[in-house]
């Protein structure tokens, strides 16, 4: 059987989707205090996630593909027209959110913020981490 992704993009995959899983709960429970109807909520946020996911999963794969192409230029027009692809499925997502009564909105825009926010969590503690190991190294030196 051909795969079509590669370990790296199940790796990010795995990275994403449980912590992605998470915030729709998190989100969930706080339309439900904040009065938004559940099933609304509920759609809106698988519809988004499922949005997310599948841009995720069409950026590794025209990103790793590119390279194949043969020149330049080709790779280019590559990304393009995968970045027009998956631009039409996040934007019929978003669409699909504001205008169909089973999904609310925000429930529907908020997982394509999701991998921003996971990965600038990830720079941000990475960072944290290697300036209290330079600090602790200056500490050790004096």
């Amino acid at each position: 059987m051909k795969r079509y992704l590669s370990e790296l993009t199940h790796e990010q995959l795995g990275f994403l989707l449980p912590r992605s899983a998470v915030m729709d709960v998190l989100i969930f429970l706080l339309c439900l205090l904040f009065g938004v109807h559940w099933l609304h909520a509920l759609c809106g946020l698988l519809l988004g996630t499922a949005a997310m996911t599948v841009n995720m999963a069409l950026l590794a794969y025209s990103a790793e593909h590119a390279v194949d192409r043969g020149s330049e230029k080709a790779g280019k027009r590559y990304m393009f027209s995968f970045y027009l692809i998956r631009f039409t499925i996040m934007g019929a997502a978003v669409a699909a959110g504001f205008l169909f009564e089973p999904f609310d909105p925000v429930c529907t825009y908020l997982p394509l913020l999701y991998p921003k926010l996971f990965y600038t969590l990830v720079g941000v503690k990475d960072h944290l981490r290697f300036r209290l190991g330079e600090k602790a190294k200056s500490k050790d030196k004096e």
